[in-house]
């Protein structure tokens, strides 16, 4: 049963459980109506078989009686219904991840269609984009290749095997041993993906600072000013990120952080681009800008630190530096202080 298969089912569900109201339990829906619903929804004629039967199949509706088209919701049904459809009512962009893919599909559908309902680089613009990459990394487990059966015997005891690999068992320790192995395959992919993780907020840390070092110039209207070039604003990128292997192998929560951690450091790079040397712009405005974006990056950053582990793979070549973390959190207070000497500044100057 194939996922597209199964987000239609998913789909005439809905549909179904809205039409059957206060009383799910005594609704019977005729041929006519069921028909003349899954037409609503667009579906083929083979769309709307495979639809039904993945339904029945699932145990979420039934034929009553048997021998009629006359469809019945099951209690399972129901229960599965008011699931569907109170998340695509009230969904949460912090929930947990959906499980199957008909539950992921509709998520996608949903967050991409209300990713605009925020400006691009807000709070809510990041986090639901980290909830569709997260969900669309979580999908694109459900699309393994093909199975290519074989039969290696002939005669009444032949057996058929995929991928010449017997599938004849699925024992409890043959699960145990494959969450071992898939724990195995995150621990290393978050290995291998460490050190540009680590390069790449390195050098954040160095723009933030100098944003800061900028900003506070400007802003006190200090007689020697930086003087910092373009070049020195622009962030380093990721050399396997997006592309390796490896990525695929990644938690999805893990995966979500990662994607949304690289997106922030092309905004920074965008607004740098942009902004630079534009005719008329202040340059304390200017040097706020890159902050904001800078800062942005690093609270991000954190989230990747901690998922990635990355303190203990890559701890600092002198304790005297401090951990990742410290000097992250470090960079965010002396932002704080210095925005808060601006605020002071500002309100003095409109108090005279």
């Amino acid at each position: 049963m194939n996922s597209a298969t199964l987000a239609q089912g998913q789909r005439l569900l809905c549909a179904l459980r809205g039409l059957a109201g206060d009383a799910p339990q005594t609704r019977r829906f005729k041929p006519a109506e069921w028909f003349g619903t899954t037409k609503e929804l667009g579906f083929t004629d083979s769309q709307r078989n495979e639809a039904v039967t993945s339904l029945r199949t699932s145990g979420f509706i039934s034929f009553t009686p048997e021998s009629t088209e006359i469809i019945a919701l099951t209690s399972s049904g129901i229960a599965k219904g008011d699931e569907f459809l109170l998340r695509q009512k009230n969904p949460d962009v912090q929930a947990q991840m959906p499980e199957t893919p008909d539950e992921i599909r509709a998520e996608l559908d949903y967050w991409e269609v209300h990713l605009h309902d925020g400006a691009p680089g807000s709070i809510w613009w990041e986090q639901v984009q980290a909830r569709i990459d997260g969900l669309r990394h979580r999908e694109n487990r459900f699309l393994t290749p093909p199975i290519s059966i074989t039969n290696n015997a002939i005669g009444p005891n032949s057996r058929n095997n995929a991928n010449s690999v017997d599938q004849s068992s699925n024992s409890a320790s043959e699960i145990d041993t494959a969450k071992v192995q898939s724990a195995s395959r995150h621990s290393e992919a978050r290995r291998f993906l460490a050190p540009e993780l680590q390069r790449t907020i390195d050098r954040v840390l160095y723009i933030h600072g100098r944003a800061v070092a900028n900003f506070l110039s400007h802003s006190a209207n200090t007689t020697v000013k930086p003087t910092d070039l373009k070049q020195d604003f622009i962030p380093h990128w990721p050399s396997l990120y997006p592309n390796a292997p490896q990525i695929r192998d990644l938690a999805d929560e893990d995966a979500a952080a990662l994607s949304a951690y690289y997106d922030s450091l092309h905004s920074l790079n965008d607004e740098v681009n942009d902004w630079w040397g534009r005719e008329g712009q202040s340059p304390v405005n200017l040097f706020n800008v890159f902050l904001h974006k800078a800062s942005k990056c690093l609270r991000l950053a954190l989230i990747c630190v901690e998922k990635f582990n990355l303190e203990l793979l890559i701890p600092p070549l002198y304790e005297s530096w401090g951990t990742i973390s410290y000097r992250i959190n470090q960079a965010l207070k002396s932002e704080e202080q210095v925005r808060n000497a601006h605020l002071a500044r500002f309100e003095a100057k409109a108090g005279r």
